[in-house]
């Protein structure tokens, strides 16, 4: 995940102080301790129109932009504190607070970052209210120059296993849905030799 950006792991969160931005912080916190030397990037954008020219509108957001930042930082360590019991860690964290259009806001702090993704948390609304409210994830995987994770909160609770957990095998029977093959791969680095050129 390294490419194009020194030797850190940048990902960037975003957070809206809601279960499912919750939901997005703990699954980009998990990828920030799995992934060498990362910097885990919180951003939360408050909304505000670009062409605000209004000097007392203006000296609000700025105080809304303090407030936020600490409570950002406190509700990051409240989120991803480890169960009672756990060790301790650390993860470096760097939270950003942004004013503008969501989507538009998280993508800009990805770019100035030069993060190697995003993730973003979904409300799974559908139909009509899908229609009025939009969806910031929806827009970030329109927009973004980089990859984007939806985080889904894991409930296989109500879903059916198959009843093999490998498909049948060609053969077995007229049936078979698929095929699988469970290997050890090696990868190496490519070289620069293009084929057929001397």
């Amino acid at each position: 995940m390294t490419e194009g950006n020194g030797d850190k792991n940048r990902i960037v969160v975003a957070v809206d102080m809601t279960e499912t931005g919750d939901h997005a912080l703990r699954e980009g916190m998990r990828l920030a301790k799995v992934l060498p030397d990362s910097e885990l990037h919180v951003a939360y954008v408050i909304k505000a129109d670009k062409d605000l020219h209004d000097a007392k509108k203006l000296d609000k957001l700025s105080d809304d932009m303090r407030t936020a930042m600490q409570k950002i930082q406190e509700h990051v360590a409240s989120v991803c504190a480890p169960p009672s019991g756990e060790d301790p860690f650390t993860q470096e964290t760097i939270v950003h607070i942004r004013l503008g259009q969501p989507a538009t806001g998280i993508h800009q702090v990805a770019v100035d970052v030069d993060a190697d993704m995003v993730v973003v948390g979904t409300h799974g609304r559908r139909g009509v209210e899908k229609l009025i409210l939009g969806s910031v994830a929806e827009e970030l995987i329109r927009i973004a120059q980089l990859p984007v994770t939806v985080a889904h909160p894991k409930n296989l609770a109500n879903l059916e296993k198959s009843a093999k957990a490998e498909p049948r095998r060609p053969g077995e029977d007229l049936h078979s849905t698929g095929l699988s093959n469970r290997l050890h791969l090696e990868f190496r680095p490519r070289t620069s030799h293009i084929s057929g050129l001397v």
